[in-house]
């Protein structure tokens, strides 16, 4: 296709075929939204002690450990669940 061609219109099958894929009986979807949430909760979880560590220093005082753990566990494990999520969509794409 050259700069000029219109790009092709998509048939109406072709969308009905991707709507069908996206809308998986087997709960793909579903899973793959459970991570998600599941990733964003810990990233969230993890920014917020990050943050509440640095008010504290900032503030000049003692940092409750809690924060201190929340950050260590929560932050990679966020990143690793992202990691899956990439992992799965190019698995996903690939089959398909």
């Amino acid at each position: 296709m050259t700069p000029d061609e219109p790009a092709p219109v998509p048939s109406p099958d072709h969308l009905q075929r991707e709507t069908a894929a996206a809308d998986a009986p087997d709960g793909t979807s579903r899973r793959r939204s459970v991570v998600l949430v599941l990733a964003v909760v810990f990233a969230a979880l993890g920014l917020l002690s990050l943050t509440a560590i640095l008010a504290t220093a900032f503030l000049q005082g003692t940092v409750w450990p809690g924060f201190v753990l929340a950050t260590y566990f929560c932050l990679p494990i966020a990143f690793l669940l992202m990691v899956v999520l990439v992992v799965w969509s190019a698995v996903s794409r690939r089959r398909s």
